[in-house]
This record gives C-alpha cells, structure tokens and sequence, in this order.
C-alpha cells in the first residue's frame, strides 16, 4: 500500500498533508457538537490514510447522538476529497449480519462482500485482480450496533456476541482473507480466489450501550462508590435558570465497566481509542439545527428555494425547538426532524396563503417560522 498520494505535480496533496486538523474542519461541517469525537475521529483517518499504524475506534452514544452521521461523513468527506479516491470503498454494516446465527459461525465473507460492492463502483466495471484486492484493502469498515452482540446478555452467555467479537478481533489483527471474485484477466472475467489482507482496513464500531449507562449509573450513585455527579446551573429557552445534577458516562466509565458489559478484553485491546460521544444539551442542539449541512431546517430551506422562497427562523423559536429535542434523550437530534416537521409540514404543503409570507423587492418571498408557532406545537 503506497504511503502517499499520486505523484508530484498532479496538483493533490500528500496524504501526510492532509493533517488532522484539516480533517476535522472537514467533519465539522456535518458533525456538530461532538468536537472531542471528532478529534478522535480525525486522528484515526490520518492514521489510516498514511498507513502507518491502525487507527480502530469505538464509538458509543444514545441515539441520536451522531454515530452515524459521523461515518455518513467520514463517507461525505473521502468523496469530496479528491486525495482520499483510493480510500472510498467504505461500507456501513450492522453486527448481527455478520453471524450464521445457527451455525454459531463468523462470517467474514459478507463482510467482503459489501466491501467488494464499494470498491467495485471505485475501479469500474472490470477490474483487474490487482486494483479490486487494493480497494479493497484500503476500505474503512463501520459496523454499527456492536454493543447488540455483547458476550453477555441478561447476565447470561451469549455465544453469538463471542463468536462476532472474536472473528472481528481476528480480522483488525491482520489476516489473510480468500474471497471470491470475479475479475479481468488478459480481457476475460474469470473467477479466481483473491487474499484481502484486513491490516491495512480501518474499523470503525459504534452502538449505544444503553444498558451501560445504567450499569455505570448505579456503580456511581452506590454510598460506597466515593464517587460524586456534578451540578451544573441550566438556562431555559425562555431565559429562566436551573440547577440540575447530571450524570456523564464520560465522567466514569472504567475499561472493566465494558468487559462487565460483555465486551471481550482482547477485543477492547484492538481499539486505539474508545470515544463516548456526549448527550447533545440546548446550545448544541440549537446549532445543529441551524447550521448543520443535513438539518431539518437546511433541508427545508433548500426545499423552499424551489419556489423563491427564502426560509427563516426566530432566534427563540430554534431554542424552544432545541429545547423539546433535548427532553427526548434516547433520540437527541433525531427530535429535531421529528418536531420541526411538524411545525414546517403547513407551511410546506401551501406557503402561499401563511400570513408569515411576506414579498421582496426583488420578486421573491420571505417566510419566518416564529417562536408562537413552535409554542403552539410543542407548548410552553
């Protein structure tokens, strides 16, 4: 695997410039609110990108906390970077697909073959064995809902959860991996058994561990723990303050609080890092919803646009939106598409007769969704 990118004078940057700083603005677009994950993030795809050491990271959060957003964008960012090419065949795959259920084996070879999906849209139509078995070799894997296939599962032995963990640990080890494929040789297809060495694949698992929090929770809140939540003073929407004392699994999580769980330690071992992505407060929510490149506003406002419409929002009204998005906090950012369209969906079906539209000199319409507005779907 080359260690940098095309040759001098092609006008791309080698991969070793592209730092991860550059990497996170990058992210940042789509990923707000996580900027601690992130950082991890950036750091595992230059690792990843330069070859030079693995770069596997976990990811756990609630829903709604931005696992998936951040491998939709890590997938967004490989696309619109003209560098990162090689690196494309990059597949989102859930745990439990990856385990013959009865016959209690790992099944590698579903895996490879979303893989070989990707990197077949990377090098055409008729690949060679030689560019198939590279794409496919630089491929960035993300399997979501890991924490689905724990070892351990209402405090009994899940032999499926052991099965997925190990045939996992064994591929982000190295391994030698003989698949079958079809590709082009001297102008023909044939089929012919490739070997996939994972060594050069970056994993990237992520679930919400739901149970985990509880788990945590009640080890932090025992008498006998010595350990204290802290209190923070929370500022409504409305501008009215209050003292809530709030438990963060970041605060305490302890690597034997995941082997309990039922994550097994020498598959712990082949992460570099585990990141806990934080639950999403007002403020954030709040910013997600207005500058966010896939928000439910921005979608709309690109919808609106369609009929020269300019699409705007009260200051109060994003924080009341945010607001109730925050009380939902096993869905977080999800709320925000589910409240806002509530909210939008009138104003969607016939803008045209809404006393909020107004004309612009310039032909065009402005139309405001006000904080009463939202007050009248979600009260307050």
């Amino acid at each position: 695997m080359s260690d940098s990118a095309n040759s001098a004078g092609d006008g791309l940057r080698q991969f070793e410039d592209i730092t991860p700083p550059v990497i996170y603005e990058a992210l940042n677009q789509g990923v707000l609110g996580q900027s601690e994950a992130l950082r991890y993030v950036s750091v595992a795809i230059f690792k990843h990108t330069t070859g030079k050491v693995p770069g596997n990271i976990l990811l756990i959060g609630n829903s709604g906390t931005g696992k998936t957003t951040i491998m939709n964008n890590i997938q967004r960012m490989y696309h619109d970077t003209p560098e990162y090419e090689p690196f494309r065949a990059m597949t989102i795959i859930n745990a439990n697909l990856l385990v013959d259920s009865e016959r209690m084996e790992f099944q590698p070879a579903r895996l490879m073959a979303a893989v070989e999906q990707r990197a077949r849209a990377l090098v055409g139509e008729r690949p060679s064995p030689e560019a198939l078995v590279g794409a496919m070799e630089r491929a960035t894997i993300c399997i979501d809902e890991i924490d689905k296939m724990s070892s351990v599962v209402a405090g009994k032995p899940n032999a499926i959860g052991v099965v997925l963990q190990q045939g996992l640990l064994t591929l982000m080890e190295g391994e030698l991996v003989a698949y079958d494929a079809h590709v082009w040789i001297d102008g023909k297809e044939k089929e012919v058994t490739l070997s996939i060495d994972t060594r050069h694949m970056m994993f990237i698992c992520g679930g919400a561990f739901e149970t985990l929090y509880d788990q945590v929770y009640f080890r932090v809140a025992s008498p006998s723990s010595g350990e204290k939540m802290k209190s923070q003073a929370i500022q409504t929407a409305d501008g009215q303050v209050r003292i809530e004392t709030r438990f963060t699994l970041t605060d305490f999580l302890k690597p034997e609080d995941l082997f309990e769980y039922g994550m097994v330690p020498q598959f712990m071992a082949r992460f570099d890092n585990v990141v806990i992505l934080q639950d999403l407060n007002t403020s954030v929510l709040k910013e997600i919803l207005l500058k966010s490149i896939d928000s439910p506003f921005q979608r709309s406002r690109r919808y609106f646009e369609v009929m020269n419409i300019k699409l705007e929002i009260e200051a109060l009204a994003a924080a009341l939106i945010a607001e109730a998005a925050e009380k939902n906090t096993r869905t977080g950012a999800r709320s925000l598409r589910t409240i806002f369209g509530k909210i939008v969906n009138r104003l969607e079906f016939d803008p045209w007769s809404h006393a909020n539209l107004k004309e612009r000199k310039d032909g065009g319409h402005d139309l405001l969704v006000t904080a009463d507005m939202v007050r009248r779907v979600v009260g307050g």
